[in-house]
């Protein structure tokens, strides 16, 4: 499985290599976005790989130095994808620290669990609200099919059939301790569940890109799947060869996304 960094082109041998190329670019430039915990500094490039820093305000800053320290980063991709949601609840884990969360939300036909890069920005909003959201697919693991009849006749054998855009919000789910399925519920009070889904989708569109910031190359694909369409990317260790629009992907991914449109409660 690749790290969610490397599939944008920002792999690194380390943490401390990876901190240190993000201080060097902290340091170039970027975007200060406020949120009530301090703010985020933005780093994006024309690939549309981008670095989310989580800069924490201090409670008693030293005199004369930087009342903010750096707490976190999540990586994400500006792409075409757009869907359409239902915002339900908006939850952080034990886990998140103060920038980092998930938005429970209908998809389509289904429901999902989505990670938001810039989520502190929501602190305080009411919900349910509609919107439209941008949202990053990194794969854990990817399978590729030439086309839609190769893709169905894998489904043939299979007791549970997936069809070219199929979407399965597989982080609200676990085994059991007697084997059972267990819902992991988004609206309990032990909020716990991964933004992970496992997904079908129908590649539209299909780049080689280069991030500018590392010089490494990975892919990127827009898909169709059930519900609207996401922004793939992948790098060279789980993309088991190139990619071309009619091609099917099946896999189970991290979803990470930005709102890109904000409509009223509903």
């Amino acid at each position: 499985m690749a790290d969610h960094f490397s599939v944008i082109g920002f792999k690194a041998g380390s943490a401390e290599a990876l901190s240190t190329l993000v201080s060097d670019l902290v340091e170039k430039g970027g975007e200060k976005q406020a949120c009530e915990a301090g703010y985020y500094h933005r780093l994006r490039s024309e690939a549309g790989s981008e670095l989310w820093v989580h800069m924490q305000k201090l409670a008693e800053p030293e005199p004369d130095s930087d009342p903010y320290i750096a707490v976190g980063i999540t990586p994400f991709f500006q792409g075409l994808g757009r869907a359409p949601i239902r915002v339900r609840a908006m939850r952080q884990r034990p886990s998140d620290n103060p920038f980092e969360g998930a938005f429970y939300v209908e998809l389509g036909p289904t429901i999902a669990l989505i990670d938001v890069v810039d989520f502190a920005r929501f602190a305080g909003k009411a919900v349910p609200f509609m919107a439209i959201a941008q949202i990053a697919a990194f794969p854990h693991e990817l399978a590729v099919y030439e086309n839609e009849a190769v893709f169905l006749a894998t489904q043939a054998d299979k007791s549970v059939k997936f069809t070219p855009r199929s979407f399965l919000a597989s982080g609200l789910f676990e085994g059991g301790n007697s084997g059972e399925v267990v819902f992991l519920d988004p609206e309990a009070e032990d909020f716990r569940a991964p933004a992970r889904a496992f997904l079908t989708g129908v590649v539209e569109k299909t780049e080689r890109r280069q991030n500018p910031d590392t010089g490494q190359d990975f892919t990127w694909a827009l898909i169709g799947t059930a519900g609207g369409s996401f922004d793939l990317v992948a790098d060279e260790t789980v993309l088991p060869h190139a990619l071309a629009p009619g091609m099917i992907v099946e896999g189970e991914f991290w979803l990470c996304a930005r709102l890109s449109e904000i409509f009223g409660t509903n």
